[in-house]
């Protein structure tokens, strides 16, 4: 892995993440020697995807949406949202996954004048947006009831932390 080589500057860590509205906390309080149990539903519910990246402890280009991430959205989102946030001669890292990979997110990044880098498989630990993935969904644990709607919760969560 190169990355040391770069200017922290220079890093654009990229990431997907999703949240839905039965976010809540994963542990609680009960008496010593009880399990501590929460309910959860048995089905899928209203959920929200995120797309963004992290620039120099900020966040850049972010984009919510409802379903899943495929190859076509990713190339959407690097065309409209994170192209014109780019500076010639910054480093785009990202994630192994399949959606990541096509020739037109490599062309884009390029033609920026960037230069597209790969993490190694399974290493979320280098891709330094997975923290505040992880700040984005605790905030929504602490505040997410206070809205009408999770987009509401979402975009408020955005507002907060960025």
């Amino acid at each position: 892995m190169q990355l040391q080589a770069y200017l922290a500057e220079q890093l654009v860590y990229v990431d997907e993440a999703g949240v839905d509205d039965t976010e809540d906390y994963a542990y609680g309080w009960c008496a010593q020697a009880e399990r501590f149990e929460a309910l959860k539903l048995g089905h899928r519910t209203q959920r929200i995807s995120m797309i963004a990246a992290w620039c120099h402890r900020q966040v850049v280009a972010p984009m919510t949406f409802t379903g899943y991430c495929d190859t076509a959205l990713v190339e959407t989102w690097v065309q409209q949202c994170l192209v014109g946030q780019l500076t010639p001669g910054q480093v785009v890292v990202m994630d192994n996954a399949s959606f990541h990979k096509s020739t037109l997110i490599r062309e884009l990044i390029e033609q920026a004048g960037c230069t597209l880098l790969f993490l190694p498989p399974y290493s979320p630990d280098l891709n330094k947006i997975e923290k505040f993935w992880a700040r984005l969904k605790h905030y929504l644990r602490k505040t997410g009831k206070q809205f009408q709607n999770l987009w509401d919760a979402v975009d408020n969560a955005f507002r907060q932390l960025s």
